[in-house]
């Protein structure tokens, strides 16, 4: 399996590199600024990871990618890339009530997807300052997790697509099972093979 990780100069990045490659995957990390859309259509990954990093979605040209892969190509966004799917399918990124740069939370979670066989409520550590506000303007996309003090928006997942975003940092050592989120999301993968795993995952 290889996972394609799109780097938005984030100190963090390679953590979550190492937590694939430790789980036995083939990984390559690329830039924004190294055209990652040209590297993903070279390397065909079999999982996109839109990764963390400062800014806004737009300013890393994360919109561009989204609009140019394929359909059906299972893609999890991290901070930043959660962020990004949010944007990109209708939802508003705004200022959050909290600015949270290594802060702790409790989220409650649906237990799909990326959750799947994790405890909920469960600690995760967050690090950012946007939010993203759910729309009536798009029914693609859902919240599968909150965080319990301020019910922001912590985790989306889209309904017909493989595709998931989570706004906290699952390869902080502080995040409880950080390392079986990032393996569920290799999840992914499987519904884009057998899309009918859509409605049990």
């Amino acid at each position: 399996m290889k996972v394609l990780l799109v780097d938005a100069f984030d100190s963090f990045v390679y953590v979550i590199e190492h937590y694939y490659s430790a789980l036995g995957v083939e990984t390559q990390v690329v830039r924004v600024n190294e055209d990652p859309l040209t590297r993903y259509r070279e390397w065909q990954p079999d999982l996109l990871v839109l990764g963390p990093g400062p800014g806004t979605p737009q300013e890393h040209g994360y919109f561009n990618l989204l609009k140019n892969i394929d359909s059906s190509q299972p893609v999890f966004g991290v901070c930043l890339g959660h962020q990004a799917i949010g944007e990109y399918f209708g939802w508003q990124l705004t200022h959050a009530p909290t600015v949270q740069h290594g802060k702790f939370s409790n989220i409650s979670h649906d237990g799909k997807g990326v959750f799947s066989g994790l405890p909920n409520p469960m600690r995760v550590v967050r690090y950012h300052s946007l939010v993203l506000q759910c729309s009536d303007r798009s029914n693609e996309i859902y919240m599968s997790a909150y965080d319990t003090t301020e019910n922001n928006v912590m985790a989306l997942r889209h309904r017909d697509r493989p595709i998931e975003g989570v706004q906290f940092h699952p390869e902080s050592i502080g995040t409880e099972d950080g390392l079986k989120i990032i393996q569920n999301s290799l999840k992914l993968v499987s519904m884009f093979k057998n899309p009918k795993l859509l409605s049990s995952y």
